[in-house]
């Protein structure tokens, strides 16, 4: 069945309303991020940050040690079978 004229342009002005839709949500979040890259970056306080519950109040947190590779460790483990 043939479509008429006025049911072609409807779709054609429904196709264009769901673009343009598409493109105002691009528009708007792209507006968001770029409002969020003017905003000042926010102070550091470390007594409230998520982390300060892990550390002591007042203390410098320890760095932890790599441990030496297993190579390593077997080389001066053990000793020569002439020994």
């Amino acid at each position: 069945m043939a479509t008429s004229p006025q049911n072609n342009l409807t779709r054609q002005l429904c196709d264009s309303i769901d673009r343009l839709q598409k493109q105002v949500e691009q528009v708007e979040f792209w507006a968001s991020a770029v409002t969020g890259f003017t905003q000042p970056v926010p102070g550091y306080e470390p007594e409230t940050s998520s982390i300060a519950r892990y550390v002591k109040p007042g203390r410098i947190p320890k760095k932890r040690r790599r441990r030496r590779a297993a190579s390593q460790n077997d080389q001066h483990a053990t000793k020569p079978a002439s020994a």
